[in-house]
């Protein structure tokens, strides 16, 4: 099952909370201090603030010193605390590539939550440690300070809600239970240090965001009919302009990659049974709802990495009379769907695709924040959070409307679009 740094954090606090103060609960947290003060220097090694010694890098050195010297002092246990606090740490791996310095500010502050739940395990008779013990606790008030000098912001703080895929299992999309896995495995993929999506990628991780989000919606029961009930309309218009173009990907393959299987998954596991029987389930609605909490991530990703990639590459061609009509484009143009009316597509002819994913980011964004649900343990609530912050921002409201004009019009035109033979790529 996928998981988040801020699920692994929030369980090990839980843990380190309920342990008695036995041997064996303190060798287990003493050793996940030691995870606990990795993961703090590698964070202040990246950088914390924006000039160089600031106070935060100071304490949370400090603090991570403190975490290291007490793992080292005292007696060594593997236990739950410990296995949480490694994969905690090894997590920051993973998560490199999508932080900023105010995001792994942010993670400093949940590690120093959880450094303050794992050193109280060990107060008790003064011995070798109990100096560490005492520092520890000191240093992981002093960051909590910080963080309420100059809290974290609530956008920054959804990078501990980002899905991490668990280890590399077949998924086949016979239970909502994969969902989680499917969109941690999707999100991985349109990152930054993946490699750069296929069309053909990009059309099936469309598919699954509209699947989504066309479940999502149903989630929101007030009455009237708003913005929200467009974002999956709004990613199927993400794959009708992506239609002209191809970068030798659209034909038939002998095998999926991984992410393409995730994405069949979802939507084979949302689709198996009808909408109302799906959403009586209550797994299959808090599947859901978490889900549609990360789709304005992948719209920002397709959209600030993999269309900017293909306009800075020229990776996409497509036929002169399926894009804007140019000067220079006039030859290709006149020889019409034969091999030499094909250009190469720029940064120009790239814009309907980004007009239509920032279409499909804010109205995401609509139906993620609408979600009518509990809201379970383990639901993303940083990323939940985050999503509502954005829509709150001063031009949220405006650009919403122009989007729920755009993706109501593209639904009209839908309607009006005969059925009939389409050209053959």
């Amino acid at each position: 099952m996928a998981t988040s740094l801020g699920q692994l954090l929030d369980h090990l606090v839980d843990v380190a909370q309920r342990s008695g103060r036995t041997p064996s609960a303190q060798a287990d947290a003493a050793t996940g201090l030691g995870h606990v003060g990795r993961a703090l220097e590698h964070l202040r090694q990246d950088g914390l603030a924006s000039e160089s010694g600031h106070r935060r890098e100071r304490d949370v050195a400090a603090l991570a010193t403190g975490c290291s010297e007490l793992a080292r002092h005292a007696p060594v246990g593997e236990g739950r605390m410990a296995e949480l606090s490694a994969a905690a740490a090894d997590s920051l791996a993973v998560l490199h590539a999508h932080s900023t310095v105010s995001s792994r500010w942010a993670v400093a502050v949940g590690l120093a939550d959880a450094a303050h739940s794992l050193a109280a395990v060990l107060v008790g008779p003064e011995g070798e440690a109990s100096q560490w013990v005492h520092q520890t606790l000191r240093w992981s008030l002093v960051v909590q300070q910080d963080a309420a000098l100059e809290p974290p912001a609530v956008s920054d703080a959804a990078l501990l809600d980002r899905p991490l895929p668990s280890p590399a299992n077949a998924l086949v999309g016979t239970s909502v239970a994969e969902v989680p896995d499917a969109v941690a495995v999707i999100l991985q993929a349109t990152g930054a240090t993946a490699p750069l999506p296929t069309v053909a990628e990009v059309l099936a991780y469309c598919v699954s965001a509209e699947t989504i989000t066309s479940l999502a919606q149903r989630l929101d029961t007030s009455s009237t009919r708003g913005s929200g009930h467009l974002a999956a309309p709004a990613w199927r218009a993400v794959q009708d302009v992506l239609r002209p173009y191809d970068d030798g990907s659209r034909r038939p393959h002998p095998d999926a990659p991984p992410s393409v299987l995730a994405a069949g998954a979802v939507h084979r596991a949302l689709t198996s049974v009808p909408p109302e029987q799906l959403l009586a389930r209550p797994a299959a609605r808090e599947a859901v709802a978490a889900a549609a909490q990360h789709m304005p991530t992948l719209a920002v990703q397709l959209l600030y990495r993999t269309v900017r990639s293909w306009a800075d590459h020229g990776s996409l061609v497509a036929f002169a009379r399926d894009l804007p009509p140019r000067e220079e484009r006039a030859a290709a143009y006149l020889r019409g769907y034969q091999p030499g009316g094909m250009v190469r597509a720029n940064a120009a002819d790239l814009q309907p695709v980004v007009g239509a994913l920032h279409n499909a980011r804010l109205l995401s964004l609509s139906v993620a924040v609408r979600v009518d649900d509990t809201h379970p343990p383990g639901f993303p609530r940083r990323a939940f959070a985050a999503n509502q912050e954005m829509l709150t921002r001063p031009a949220a409201a405006g650009a919403l409307d122009a989007a729920s004009r755009e993706a109501a019009r593209q639904v009209l035109l839908g309607r009006a679009r005969q059925a009939g033979p389409t050209r053959s790529r």
